[in-house]
């Protein structure tokens, strides 16, 4: 066993992924068997209009990834005074977030 596998370090080849997107090496040191997945994954993409969910596929094994993506307007405030709360809408959803009013000393 070498001095790099003692650390985790193991040498090889990695396999070519299968239609599993799993590569296998075995150490050419001590024989050690590694496994790790590898995707191929396509671009994100949104699930529907007026929706901000967005997936991705694996092109290799179909494996489906998923996420929430806002598209934030500006930050403005709730009326003409600068110390109330500030609100933000997403152009796609209309979600809101808003701010914690400023307190006044």
């Amino acid at each position: 066993m070498s001095v790099l596998c003692k650390v985790g370090r193991h040498s090889g080849a990695w396999s070519l992924p299968g239609s599993r997107c799993e590569i296998v090496r075995i150490c050419d040191s001590c024989g050690k068997r590694e496994e790790q997945t590898r995707h191929t994954w396509s671009p994100f993409g949104y699930v529907s209009e007026g929706r901000c969910d967005q997936m991705r596929r694996c092109e290799r094994c179909g494996s489906a990834e998923s996420r929430l993506r806002h598209e934030w307007g500006p930050w403005l405030y709730l009326d003409d005074e600068m110390v109330t709360a500030q609100v933000h809408t997403c152009r796609r959803c209309r979600e809101s977030e808003r701010t914690r009013r400023f307190s006044t000393l």
